[in-house]
């Protein structure tokens, strides 16, 4: 009996179990951090590129003369996470003008807690 109170009293080894429960939730909230820089690195570089080539619709119409030419222009200009085969912009001359649209799901994997979808979206309208 005397030897199990002994082993209770012990704090031997209890600052390795502090370290394990403190160095977890930092390295979490800094991969945490990391990874909604990147999502709003993605959604900005959408933005600056349909921006870009609503304005280039407008401005210069022969590099982009057709709603193909403002789409490859509009990927050229885009300098987020790669987007693979497909290119996520539309061109539409409606509205308050020369208008491209960007949509893009981001796949966001987290350690532990699991794979999320978020849906990006950029919008830009060019007199």
């Amino acid at each position: 009996m005397k030897r199990i109170r002994d082993l209770l009293r012990c704090d031997n080894g209890a600052t390795i179990i502090e370290l394990a429960f403190g160095l977890t939730a930092f390295l979490m909230m800094t991969f945490g951090i990391i990874d909604i820089a990147r999502v709003l690195w993605t959604l900005g570089s959408l933005h600056y590129a349909a921006e870009s080539a609503a304005r280039c619709a407008s401005v210069n119409t022969t590099t982009c003369g057709s709603a193909t030419a403002i789409q490859t222009y509009a990927l050229d200009k885009y300098y987020g996470e790669s987007l693979g085969s497909s290119n996520p912009f539309t061109y539409s001359a409606t509205g308050c003008g020369n208008t491209v649209t960007a949509s893009y799901n981001y796949s966001l994997t987290i350690p532990l807690a699991g794979s999320y979808n978020i849906p990006l979206n950029a919008t830009a309208c060019f007199p």
